[in-house]
């Protein structure tokens, strides 16, 4: 399975030998400005990751509960890493253990899934085994830092279409130039834009054209629903496609080598 991380650019930065270790794990990582979490995996995971001394210093200055109910909002699953001994660093702090197991079990109240690693290599392996479990469901809209530039900001307008994500995004945005230009150009994606289909155009034409609340009560299919429809359509075209190349290379063959 595919093994996809968007990082936020910050601890790129400074979490070095978890960010080498996801790349000898044969993770893709893709550094990005965020607004909310650590780490964005497909599905809409988000990961907040802290050492342990880090985690215990956000107990006293009041960061960590502010965090937690900004990650359990963001995404559709939150989970907290945190990276070496929590015990072993609260004898470093004049900070009593009853406070930090009093900070957990809030953390877990709001929602969150709390992990814990030995070291950023545990972090790496465990970034890993969350992407790859949820595999192909595609990363969603990330949120952005204010300070994103004008092209992210675009690339993540589209992004937010469904079926779209950010390389669909991107090669519109070079067809067409702009979001609004793609848009009211909707009919041409299929011959501007390469592995974009009818099926995947009409998805986003309803969104689009739907009025707000007027799907409420109908028994229509959810987006996902047709997404998946459209993944199977391509797949019967590109076996269809694929056995018809198959007869026309026995043909060849035949008309080639005669008989026999």
């Amino acid at each position: 399975m595919e093994c996809a991380v968007i990082v936020d650019s910050r601890e790129y930065e400074t979490a070095e030998e978890v960010i080498k270790w996801l790349k000898r794990l044969g993770c893709s990582v893709i550094p990005r400005k965020l607004d909310i979490g650590d780490y964005v995996l497909p599905g809409n995971i988000g990961v907040e990751r802290k050492r342990a001394m880090d985690f215990i210093s956000s107990i006293v200055d009041g960061r960590l509960f502010d965090q937690g109910r900004e990650l359990v909002r963001a995404f559709d699953k939150a989970y907290l890493i945190i990276e070496g001994d929590l015990w072993r660093a609260l004898g470093r702090r004049e900070v009593h253990k009853h406070s930090v197991l009093g900070a957990l079990s809030t953390l877990i109240e709001l929602g969150l899934n709390l992990l814990y690693t030995p070291d950023e290599e545990g972090t790496a392996y465990v970034i890993k085994s969350l992407s790859e479990k949820v595999g192909r469901k595609g990363i969603r809209a990330i949120p952005i830092r204010k300070g994103e530039t004008i092209r992210d900001a675009q690339i993540q307008f589209l992004s937010s279409l469904p079926g779209i994500g950010p390389k669909r995004a991107e090669a519109l945005l070079r067809a067409f130039g702009t979001p609004i230009d793609a848009l009211n150009n909707l009919g041409q994606w299929t011959r501007k834009v390469n592995n974009i289909n009818e099926g995947l155009v009409s998805i986003v034409r309803k969104v689009l054209t739907t009025k707000y609340g007027e799907d409420l009560g109908n028994a229509v299919m959810t987006i996902d629903e047709a997404l998946k429809n459209v993944a199977n359509e391509d797949k019967d075209s590109n076996n269809a496609n694929s056995r018809g190349d198959n007869v026309n290379n026995r043909r060849n063959i035949t008309d080639f080598f005669g008989d026999g």
